[in-house]
């Protein structure tokens, strides 16, 4: 018989099966299913056992007819991880792990086609905030103002994606655009039903936006089409970036990567902060399940030059940040603001190790650069 755990389909190359023998205390049914990571309870009695009597292995924990058995793997158990059970002639339960398939997005064809949809996008792709410049600049238009739903619908996605600083709502505004900014379109799609359709997000705003183009006149229609194909162009490269680091580990843990812009919403329009969280799900010294958040932000603004921070979140709250500066006055300005920020963050629970700020940038050779292309759309 076969039996799959329900967590998500790890990434492994294909290997040979391995055996896990037990002896057979009790009928094995049709129902068999093992878990694919320890709990707490079979990890700490792993942790308790005598040192020099341990087993050498990861600990799992099986679910058999209703009871639970505590056994110790030769390798780690990954999530998704199909395994074979089978019973002896000598009354032994034999459980064998299947050679894991490669997820689709690590196949060398989808690969291929990712890169190539990259190629396609990159050239023509335009950040978030400058998009949003643009449409801002088309909805004071005479003829825009005109039309009522157009102008409607481009105010709506002002107020929608917008993130104004040091605003109560600002980390609505972020977690609105991580969940409505067209990174997770696809999979909103595939959770909706006809009774609960996905909420609106980016990528179906732009569509109407493009239904809306064709009731202009030419010219106007041309430049808002241009202007939605690179917003669209935008948010399928940033996609293509997230998912093609995305990564399961040998030991069971997990990597997923996230990209979007941020609009930050300053007195005469908004600059563009590129957000790139990074989730990694890892077993500690005692085989438990721990999950680090690292956050990376990169501003690029007019007089202040480039500016980085990274942040890095681990269990029990304790907060590591850091920033990057190009310019020696901005390093200035910032210093002077890290203390009272630090505070802050101190008072809302956090563990903060101490900040710092430097002179420079923050290397990132790992991850493909979105770049930045403007289309003009005045006329």
């Amino acid at each position: 018989m076969s039996a799959t755990p329900t967590s998500a389909p790890a990434q492994a190359p294909a290997q040979a099966p391995t055996p896990v023998s037990l002896p057979a205390t009790a009928a094995v049914s049709s129902t068999t299913a093992p878990a694919a990571s320890p709990t707490p309870s079979a990890t700490q009695a792993f942790a308790n056992t005598d040192a020099g009597a341990r087993p050498q292995g990861f600990p799992v924990r099986v679910l058999v007819a209703g009871q639970v058995l505590d056994l110790v793997s030769p390798r780690p158990v990954q999530a998704g991880q199909q395994v074979d059970v089978t019973r002896t002639e000598q009354g032994m339960i034999r459980i064998q792990f299947l050679p894991t398939a490669t997820p689709i997005a690590q196949q060398p064809a989808v690969q291929a086609v990712m890169q190539q949809a990259l190629r396609e996008v990159l050239p023509v792709q335009l950040p978030l905030a400058d998009g949003l410049n643009q449409l801002m600049q088309i909805s004071e238009r005479p003829g825009a103002r005109q039309h009522s739903a157009l102008n409607q619908l481009i105010h709506s996605m002002l107020s929608l994606f917008s993130v104004k600083p040091g605003a109560a709502d600002a980390d609505k505004a972020i977690a609105r655009n991580l969940q409505q900014g067209g990174l997770l379109s696809e999979a909103g799609l595939s959770r909706a039903s006809s009774q609960q359709p996905p909420a609106p997000d980016l990528k179906q705003q732009l569509g109407q936006l493009l239904r809306l183009a064709d009731t202009l006149p030419a010219q106007a229609r041309e430049q808002l089409n241009q202007l939605v194909n690179a917003l669209l162009a935008r948010s399928t490269a940033q996609q293509i970036s997230s998912l093609q680091r995305w990564r399961d580990l040998p030991d069971g843990g997990q990597e997923r990567h996230y990209r979007l812009d941020l609009p930050i919403q300053q007195q005469q329009g908004f600059d563009n902060a590129e957000l790139r969280i990074t989730e990694h799900r890892r077993r500690n010294e005692q085989g438990e399940f721990v999950t680090v958040w690292s956050v990376r932000l990169h501003f690029e603004l007019d007089s202040e030059g480039a500016v980085d921070a990274e942040l890095s979140l681990q269990e029990r709250y304790q907060l590591q940040a850091s920033f990057w500066v190009e310019k020696v006055s901005t390093l200035e300005r910032l210093r002077e603001r890290l203390q009272p920020f630090e505070a802050e963050l101190k008072a809302k629970g956090f563990d903060v190790a101490p900040l710092n700020a430097r002179l420079g940038k923050l290397a990132n050779p790992e991850i493909t650069p979105l770049s930045k292309r403007l289309v003009d759309v005045h006329t």
